[in-house]
């Protein structure tokens, strides 16, 4: 039992930390590059909400830590919860996470009435981002084949966004998918990158850096899905802010006072994301 408690101990100490360090990180980020942390029509911040916020990301980070090695019993499983047809919901994952990063999301969805909700893995981080796209092709050719829908929605956080698309450019996912929503995604990297080791997916994912500009620099929303940014100027993992803006997207969403694993638990969000899941398309008169 004491082994339990001094892990558990250790556990929080990490998450109360690392979500101390990045605010640093965002603090100091913020007041130099002032333009790049600005996003669209954002109110004036509060001291306290943001105070709060911030509480609430280290808790949301320690849940996250602790619901990690569920991955085990939740990864998807098409042939247990399938329902023939209609439209699958795959939830991708961020950089270091796994399918149990969605574990409450998931749930949530189902119980609102979304049958065929899968959330999925891909590993391991440091590795090429463009392999990690790979595995996401793989996972909703799989989900698909075995539901029997034409297309799927993917709900991605984090990096699991800019994998998103590009394997609808480049790997043969175009047409198969109906919507990306993305949460706090650094669509233009995140200067939080350069803090892990320069190798695979985290280079990669640098602000500016060649992987993201070969994505930024030629079509941003590729594959004729429907793309839907959904992100908050409290996010402590994308900095600059704007990063997580997407250019060319239906529509690009400000929940503030979110941190970035508060994203994944948060009410507001879900509402969000069941807002984009249910918005039919628009056509021209």
């Amino acid at each position: 039992m004491s082994i339990i408690l001094f892990l558990l101990a250790l556990v929080v100490v990490y998450s109360v930390a690392m979500t101390l360090v990045l605010y640093i990180c965002w603090y100091y980020d913020r007041n130099n590059f002032p333009e790049q942390a600005k996003v669209p029509d954002e109110p004036p911040m509060r001291l306290w909400a943001a105070v709060l916020a911030m509480l609430g990301e280290a808790g949301s980070l320690l849940l996250l830590f602790l619901l990690y090695p569920l991955r085990l019993i939740h990864d998807a499983s098409p042939v247990r919860t399938r329902h023939h047809a209609e439209t699958p919901v795959i939830l991708v994952h961020g950089y270091g996470g796994n399918s149990a990063n969605f574990l409450l999301m998931q749930w949530r969805l189902k119980w609102r009435g979304w049958s065929n909700v899968y959330s999925v893995s891909y590993t391991p981080p440091h590795i090429n981002a463009r392999k990690l796209s790979q595995q996401v092709v793989d996972h909703v050719e799989r989900i698909l084949n075995a539901t029997g829908a034409e297309k799927a929605h993917l709900v991605c956080h984090s990096m699991g966004g800019p994998l998103a698309r590009y394997a609808l450019k480049n790997l043969g996912l175009a047409g198969k998918v109906d919507k990306v929503i993305t949460l706090g995604s650094p669509h233009y990297g995140s200067r939080v990158a350069a803090l892990f080791p320069p190798v695979g997916a985290a280079a990669q994912l640098r602000y500016n850096s060649p992987f993201i500009r070969e994505l930024a620099n030629e079509e941003t929303c590729p594959g004729g899905a429907r793309y839907f940014s959904l992100y908050s100027n409290l996010d402590n993992f994308i900095l600059p802010s704007s990063a997580a803006v997407l250019h060319g997207a239906e529509e690009n969403v400000h929940v503030p006072y979110l941190g970035h694993a508060s994203l994944l638990y948060s009410t507001r969000m879900l509402e969000e994301v069941e807002r984009c899941l249910l918005k039919p398309e628009q056509t021209g008169e």
